[in-house]
């Protein structure tokens, strides 16, 4: 199933052998690659707790700690006012297009870091490869993360976009390990840690494949990246 879906970036990048700068920032640990713009992980960063993740909002537990007791209605008029419910998923979201694409890599980032992914990684793409402007990969915390992740990029995508924009497809969409969007502009992958670290998206970008040992070594995930440019070139809208 991966196979299939997981054609992401690398048939013109193989073609070329760029030395370009870049600072890749995981945990404050700080080392120079190729071309890659440094956002740092929800955990090194100081969240804004007013808006809080819509994914996390969508459920609730309720039990004896955190069920309220009302007694009487004025008590729940009361409560009302002194803890107003946020009943809007896109508190704090920017829903304007944005000029470069639907998203731009800042919103994005943001948007990624309000839902709580780690690792936020993203490096910037040569223009002679005519594919995005960037490359985008985060973690999920779970499966259930990583699916809400990107079904909720693609639910802020439909309110930024235009008519005439196409609507992302989630590929990956039955898969457990990995999910892709490609919006436009941006590609952005979302991973579990473990296939995240199979993979190494960040070093394929970040220093290229002569030096990934994984590409090396393994021949298929070549194979994967092979397929997505004609994968690409027969995308099409599905709303």
């Amino acid at each position: 199933m991966f196979k299939s879906v997981l054609i992401s970036t690398v048939t013109n990048f193989c073609k070329y052998n760029t030395s370009l700068k870049c600072k890749y920032n995981v945990n404050r640990f700080t080392r120079f690659l190729h071309q890659t713009v440094v956002f740092e992980s929800p955990r090194n960063i100081s969240k804004d707790k007013s808006f809080p993740s819509a994914i996390s909002r969508k459920y609730e537990v309720l039990n004896e700690t955190n069920l309220p007791v009302i007694e009487h209605t004025a008590d729940e008029i009361h409560m009302d006012e002194k803890y107003p419910i946020l009943s809007d998923e896109f508190d704090g979201i920017n829903l304007e297009r944005g000029k470069n694409g639907v998203f731009e890599i800042e919103d994005l980032v943001e948007l990624l870091q309000r839902e709580n992914s780690k690792n936020i990684f993203v490096a910037s793409v040569p223009k002679e490869i005519n594919y995005v402007e960037y490359i985008c990969v985060v973690s999920g915390r779970s499966k259930r993360h990583i699916k809400a992740l990107a079904e909720f990029v693609r639910k802020v995508y439909k309110k930024k976009c235009y008519k005439s924009d196409h609507i992302p497809r989630i590929e990956g969409k039955d898969s457990d390990e990995w999910m892709a969007l490609d919006l436009g502009n941006i590609a952005l992958h979302i991973f579990s840690d473990k296939a995240r670290e199979v993979y190494d998206l960040e070093t394929l970008w970040a220093v290229g494949p002569e030096y990934d040992e994984k590409m090396k070594q393994k021949s298929d995930v070549v194979d994967i990246f092979e397929n997505y440019s004609s994968y690409l070139k027969d995308l099409k809208p599905l709303e």
